[in-house]
């Protein structure tokens, strides 16, 4: 330490901590698409060519049972999803964490069809085939440290914050309001004792 230099040395850890938090947006589950039954072979019982495309229809349809099943649970999922939060809501975590969230997302998301501005399905110029997006579930928030200037406040284009979101920032009100008024109401908040 250089001489007449002032430092103020604190073992309050909060301040740090707080540097590596990170808020992701979570818009919820993607709303699921029902699966397409398979279509059962034509031809007549006996022939080899339908007795083989029989085999492969009735293994098609297991297949299919496992996807109603996995489409039954995303639905289910969906709407508890839509009825607690009603749309995106913010959740703060460590930056690991967050980085992890991120990072899975991005490798696990559903290819979804790319939609227009009337709920049309976008057709590739080239193939003619719909074009398909990875559709993600976490982003930055601009209220995270560094990304104060994010567009829609870090929300994909269209996306609104949900119910939920309008709660929380009720909550974290109430909670800043009851602080200030335990501050006022306390002498001696925020002074150093001396013994």
């Amino acid at each position: 330490m250089f001489d007449g230099e002032f430092t103020r040395v604190t073992n309050s850890l909060g301040p740090e901590l707080a540097k590596t938090f990170v808020v992701l947006w979570d818009i919820g589950p993607h709303k699921p698409s029902p699966p397409k039954r398979p279509d059962t072979p034509k031809g007549k019982p006996g022939q080899p060519e339908f007795d083989l495309a029989m085999i492969e229809f009735r293994e098609q349809l297991d297949a299919y049972e496992d996807a109603l099943k996995a489409y039954g649970r995303a639905k289910t999922e969906y709407a508890e999803w839509q009825k607690r939060e009603g749309g995106a809501i913010e959740r703060t975590m460590y930056s690991c964490d967050a980085h992890d969230a991120l990072a899975r997302d991005a490798a696990n998301a559903p290819m979804l069809d790319v939609l227009d501005q009337e709920g049309n399905t976008v057709l590739d110029e080239q193939t003619g085939e719909p074009k398909q997006a990875a559709r993600l579930r976490y982003f930055i928030s601009a209220s995270t440290r560094g990304h104060e200037r994010l567009k829609n406040h870090g929300l994909p284009e269209g996306v609104k914050p949900g119910r939920g979101q309008a709660e929380n920032i009720r909550r974290q009100r109430e909670g800043e309001d009851e602080f200030l008024r335990a501050r006022a109401a306390d002498p001696v908040f925020g002074q150093e004792m001396t013994r």
